[in-house]
């Protein structure tokens, strides 16, 4: 029989760690021609990282398939349908829905439906042992009713939970009544649900997207599970949605009397057809606390290995590439990282293969290594989907990758040097790594530069690569180890844009290859975001010629490349730029025009260009030791336009738009410089100074070096070279900087949310403010709205709860959170920066600043303006 959870206090709200810039997901390329050129390959018109986005989707691309049934679901056999029907609790249970018939009182749905499930599963299981169609321990699926409980334990914390209305999970033997010592209900966890019921839609003119949207973050908890059904029921109908990394797809509305079709997707959870994954068997989840429902670990079978321990460090969009990333560490063994992904067939390159080429001759300092690659098999049948397209048929194969070294992200650096450092051999490797590899990354973020690398198994056994190059350390030594002694302080990883060039000279490529627009849209560079040559008036200004090292600087350099290296990409005449020669008076409109002419594909030095956007990113996110900002200073004001203007960078379906970013890069503008504090003015002008050499629109010159790419390349280095040799060094802070905005929030809360400084694969978990905002910068708030809070039922803007506490004058700054509540789903939680006249007080009296919390939530100014649901 289906159970009713009971209410109960809600549990305590995981520490929060998500990706800074989710909402930046790596795109790729759905090779659609326009205007003579790859567009830009957006996934969908909205990328789902948010979950409304999800919704969104859902609402609008989900195809509704007349041939759902028979094309996504195994039939029940009709003589077990009819003996279902004459089940008594089927019949009353059938009742009970048919006397609801309004939309207020759906909620009413809730226990007859999961009555009607249950018993329909038993019959169907007992069916299905009878013939040996599965095993005799098989547990059954139980439905509930869980509207009143979030699901727990999502793998990247901080992000807003689910609740849906049912939850199908297998029967335990002690039941789902779970409590803890002091009484709290313990709430099923994500990777325990098997299937999901929405009953009162929200969002759209049925329940089709939220039950998706359930798919849609329960399969990115659970990496076992390919594909997913999920149903969304009204008192008049119900619809079944088939969710895999092909797309989700949905049945047409079926009536309550039509058992047979209902009866189907239920036997399809225990029976799929051939084609429809269900379970990837080389996945298993354990629990690792000694309480029942804790959070998960994963066991890994692949490469004829079995690996414990494995937890989740990054998921991605289920309905395409889908790429999961688990970590396993042990206080015994090296930590090991397993990326997987559903690949599209027709892809020309895939990464396995391009790591493998890379290290081919040698292992390259700087490159993640892979230790195996395996197509992932289950039941041994290879997972593999297909659909058909107006194109052709959809092929994607789930594809596991068994990583040996790991690192951490660029926020972890210790001092300005440490990270210049990083950069510097990034530049190196990914030099190194299109022209002796020949292999072009394209995908130069935040993301996929680490520091600090660990590396992994079997590192004292790998051969090098005997012509790899010299690196940071060896510069700064005068001189060059041998290539076993060489470490790179970076780490390159996420190959999954990466493209095979043809010939190892940067102007020598496959340019069909490389036609595409692909990258990360903060950090991709200008030419690739647009899809063609940049032509914009402030990049048609050629004046900095190649920076030249003096003095100890330039002795060290030479002790290490020889003095043939220096002189090659140095403007020897004074009539070069870059090694070539720049236009004189030509128009603006010609060179627009020349542009327009010019075929594009990406060219070496606009993944250099990305570097730079990765690394003002790092910057504008950190503050020295021991400086304290004021709202009023210049650099806060700036800050909060460079940062919103990269968070708010898109790829444009349409070519050719203006970017955004341009401001930050114009001659007329030094927001790069004032953005950052005033004690970090050396590391502007470094910047201003790096811009000069990134800001031109180079293949509009007239002359091209052979090598011009190199050029950019090395003007970079050469210019953090001189910075780290010249001991410009300054620390900041690794931990949470934006405490400065939680002056009334109580030490304990605070304690939660501290980062734990782990070793990252990929990178794409950073800090978290405790305010539950990814930590995008520990200057400023984030100023992009991740997600609404979810209060019985009814979707509240965060930010429109905070414009009415900042009319208060108390309040100077505020972030409005949502908090579990056992009863309400979630409920508003407000962090209040102290105004000007009430920080002082705190400041004169710390005891102030909880009479400052009283008077705030005492107040009638916000609840005065709001309906019940959002005081």
């Amino acid at each position: 029989m289906a159970g009713v959870i009971a209410s109960s206090p809600s549990p305590v709200m995981q520490e929060a760690d998500v990706n800074a810039d989710g909402a930046s997901e790596t795109v790729q390329s759905d090779g659609t021609r326009l205007d003579d050129h790859v567009a830009s390959p957006l996934k969908r018109d909205l990328v789902a990282n948010l979950l409304q986005d999800v919704e969104a989707v859902a609402e609008s691309d989900v195809i509704t398939d007349p041939t759902f049934f028979k094309d996504h679901l195994n039939f029940c056999p009709p003589d077990i349908v009819t003996q279902i029907g004459k089940r008594k609790d089927v019949r009353k249970a059938l009742d009970a829905i048919d006397l609801v018939v309004s939309k207020d009182s759906e909620q009413k749905l809730y226990e007859p439906a999961a009555t009607l499930l249950t018993a329909i599963s038993k019959a169907v299981l007992a069916y299905l042992k009878k013939v040996k169609k599965v095993d005799r321990d098989q547990r059954q699926i139980m439905f509930y009713d869980h509207h009143r409980h979030a699901l727990t334990h999502f793998p990247i914390p901080g992000r807003p939970e689910d609740s849906p209305d049912i939850v199908g999970v297998f029967e335990e033997p002690y039941g789902y009544e779970q409590r803890d010592d002091d009484g709290t209900y313990r709430s099923i966890p994500y990777h325990r649900v098997e299937t999901a019921v929405e009953a009162k839609a929200i969002y759209g003119k049925d329940g089709k997207a939220q039950a998706t949207r359930y798919a849609y973050k329960i399969q990115q908890a659970r990496p076992d599970r390919p594909g997913y059904y999920v149903l969304s029921v009204k008192p008049q109908y119900f619809q079944v949605i088939y969710s895999s990394p092909l797309k989700p797809v949905a049945s047409e509305h079926m009536r309550w009397t039509d058992l047979t079709s209902l009866c189907a997707y239920v036997y399809s959870l225990y029976d799929p057809p051939e084609d429809h994954f269900l379970y990837d068997r080389t996945l298993s989840w354990v629990e690792k606390s000694d309480k029942r429902f804790g959070r998960p670990s994963w066991t890994i079978q692949t490469g004829g290995e079995v690996y414990t321990g494995a937890d989740t460090c990054f998921v991605g969009d289920p309905w395409g590439r889908r790429t999961t990333v688990l970590r396993a560490e042990s206080r015994t063994k090296p930590t090991i990282m397993f990326k997987e992904a559903y690949i599209d067939c027709d892809r020309r390159f895939n990464e396995a293969d391009l790591l493998k080429d890379i290290h081919e001759d040698g292992y390259l300092p700087g490159v993640v290594f892979p230790i195996s690659c395996e197509i992932v098999t289950s039941g041994g049948r290879e997972i593999i989907f297909r659909r058909e397209t107006d194109n052709g048929t959809l092929i994607r194969k789930k594809v596991r990758i068994v990583l040996a070294d790991v690192g951490f992200d660029l926020f972890h650096a210790k001092s300005v040097n440490d990270l210049l450092m990083a950069i510097y051999d990034a530049l190196e490797v990914h030099r190194t790594l299109a022209g002796k590899r020949r292999v072009l990354h394209r995908d130069m973020s935040i993301f996929n530069i680490m520091m600090y690398p660990t590396l992994g198994q079997g590192a004292d056994q790998r051969k090098y690569l005997q012509d790899c190059p010299p690196l940071i350390d060896e510069v700064m030594m005068g001189k060059a180890r041998t290539p076993e002694e060489r470490r790179a302080r970076c780490l390159l990883i996420d190959y999954d844009n990466s493209a095979k060039l043809t010939a190892g000279q940067a102007n020598a490529v496959d340019q069909t290859t490389l036609r595409c627009r692909t990258g990360t849209p903060s950090y991709i560079a200008r030419a690739v975001c647009a899809g063609a040559v940049h032509s914009e008036p402030s990049a048609q200004s050629w004046e900095e010629q190649m920076p030249l090292l003096v003095g100890n600087a330039k002795d060290l350099y030479i002790k290490v490349y020889g003095e043939e290296r220096y002189n090659k990409y140095n403007d020897l005449s004074p009539d070069t730029i870059h090694g070539g020669i720049p236009p004189l008076r030509v128009k603006h409109k010609e060179l627009q025009a020349k542009a327009r002419a010019m075929p594009f594909y990406h060219r070496w030095e606009y993944d250099a260009e990305s570097i730079f956007w990765t690394m003002y990113s790092v910057l504008l996110r950190v503050t020295p030791v021991g400086f304290t900002e004021q709202p009023q200073d210049v650099s806060a004001v700036d800050l909060g336009f460079a940062w919103s203007t990269l968070r708010n960078h898109i790829i444009t379906k349409e070519p050719r738009k203006a970017d955004t970013r341009t401001p930050l890069l114009s001659d007329d503008s030094i927001v790069v410089l004032t953005a950052l504090p005033p004690c970090m003015v050396p590391i502007g002008e470094l910047l201003l100074r790096i811009i000069d050499h990134v800001l031109p629109s180079y293949p509009l010159m007239d002359t091209l070096a052979a090598d011009l790419s190199i050029h950019v390349f090395y003007s970079i280095m050469t210019l953090m070279r001189a910075a780290v040799l010249s001991s410009m060094i300054i620390v900041w802070h690794s931990s949470l900087l934006i405490g400065t905005m939680l002056v009334v929030m109580q030490k304990h809360l605070f304690e939660q949310f501290k980062s734990d400084n782990i070793p990252r694969y990929p990178g794409r978990t950073t800090h978290l403010a405790a305010s539950g905002r990814s930590m995008q910068s520990p200057r400023m708030p984030n100023t992009s709205r991740l997600e609404l809070i979810k209060v019985r039922g009814f979707q509240v803007p965060p930010a429109e709860i905070e414009g009415h506490l900042l009319d208060y004058h108390d309040v100077g700054n505020v972030c409005v959170v949502g908090i579990l509540n056992e009863y309400n789903g979630e409920l508003p939680f407000a962090f209040v920066v102290p105004g000007t006249t009430a920080q002082a007080r705190i400041d004169a009296n710390p005891a102030a600043a909880e009479d400052v919390c009283k008077t705030i939530m005492m107040m009638k100014h916000g609840a005065g303006h709001k309906t019940n649901y959002k005081r």
